[in-house]
């Protein structure tokens, strides 16, 4: 039972980046920290135009993100902008 959650705390994760349409996306869900570990350790963002890939939190820099690449500086980011932050942003301005 505890996996099947899991999985599907994983799955609500995902489907929140992926499907914009949703009625969920305006959302603040709520996840552990160990929930997000794991979902950002097994997944990768393709840039494309940069536009869904978070900056500070997703792995857009080949394998790794600005939080495991330089978690001292991703201390300092207030919290609203790491979840909303994103590469096309960031690179533009």
């Amino acid at each position: 039972l505890e996996r099947t959650w899991l999985s599907l705390r994983l799955r609500w994760l995902w489907l929140a980046r992926t499907d914009t349409d949703r009625a969920w996306q305006g959302l603040d869900l709520q996840f552990t920290s160990e929930e997000r570990v794991l979902f950002y350790a097994s997944t990768t963002m393709a840039i494309r135009d940069g536009r869904t890939a978070l900056f500070w939190e997703d792995r857009w820099l080949g394998s790794q993100s600005v939080r495991e690449l330089a978690p001292m500086l991703f201390q300092c980011i207030p919290k609203h902008r790491r979840k909303s932050r994103t590469v096309a942003e960031a690179m533009t301005g």
